[in-house]
C-alpha cells in the first residue's frame, strides 16, 4: 500500500475505534473529535519496539501527549489510556497497519482497554479481591489501572490469550462464562 492509503486507513481505524459512545461523558465537548485526530496522526513507528519496557515508555508518552491534546475538563489519564489501548489493539488487528508499522510484536504487551464493562467482567473472576472499586474511566488513576491490568493478565493466561484480547470475551459479555471464577 502506498503512504496515502496507509494514512487514510489509519484515520479510518481511529474513527472506527473511537465511536461516539466510546468516550461519552468525559467532561468536555469535542473529546471524540480531538481523540480521533490525535490517533490518526499518532506516530505508530514509535511503537515498533522490541521490549515491553520500550513499549511501556512509548505508551506512557503517548498517554501524556493525548491528555494534553484533550479539551480542558477532559484531560484525564483514564480517558487517554482507554482511547490509546483501543486504537493500538485495532491497529494490531489490521494486517496492513500492523505490517506497515512493524508493530505485531507488541500484541502480548497491549493493555486491555478498561471501562465499566471490562471492570465488571474482571470482578466476576476469583481475583476480584485484588481489584479496587470501579468509579469511572475519567476518574481512573494509573495505580488502579495497573491492578486491573494485572488481573486481566492472569485471566488471559488461564485461557491462553493476550490480555488485550480479553476485551473480545467481555464485550457485551459474549464470553463471560469462559472467564467467570478463573
Amino acid at each position: 500500500m502506498n503512504q496515502k492509503t496507509i494514512a487514510y486507513l489509519k484515520r479510518r481505524t481511529a474513527e472506527l475505534a473511537i465511536g461516539s459512545s466510546t468516550l461519552r461523558n468525559q467532561g468536555a465537548a469535542g473529546v471524540v473529535k480531538v481523540t480521533r485526530q490525535f490517533l490518526a496522526n499518532l506516530d505508530l513507528k514509535s511503537f515498533s519496539v522490541n521490549s515491553v519496557q520500550e513499549f511501556n515508555k512509548a505508551l506512557d508518552q503517548s498517554t501524556e501527549d493525548l491528555i494534553q491534546a484533550l479539551p480542558e475538563g477532559a484531560r484525564n489519564w483514564g480517558t487517554a489510556r482507554k482511547a490509546l489501548n483501543i486504537f493500538l489493539r485495532d491497529c494490531i488487528y489490521n494486517q496492513f497497519l500492523s505490517s506497515h508499522f512493524v508493530i505485531s510484536q507488541i500484541h502480548p504487551w497491549l493493555e486491555i482497554p478498561l471501562d465499566n464493562h471490562v471492570a465488571s467482567g474482571l470482578r466476576m473472576t476469583s481475583h476480584k479481591k485484588n481489584l479496587p472499586r470501579w468509579v469511572s474511566i475519567k476518574k481512573l488513576k494509573r495505580k488502579d489501572s495497573d491492578k486491573y491490568q494485572d488481573v486481566a493478565a492472569k485471566v488471559a493466561d488461564k485461557i491462553e490469550c493476550n490480555r488485550v484480547d480479553l476485551d473480545i470475551y467481555l464485550w457485551r459479555q459474549v464470553g463471560i462464562r469462559e472467564i467467570q471464577n478463573l
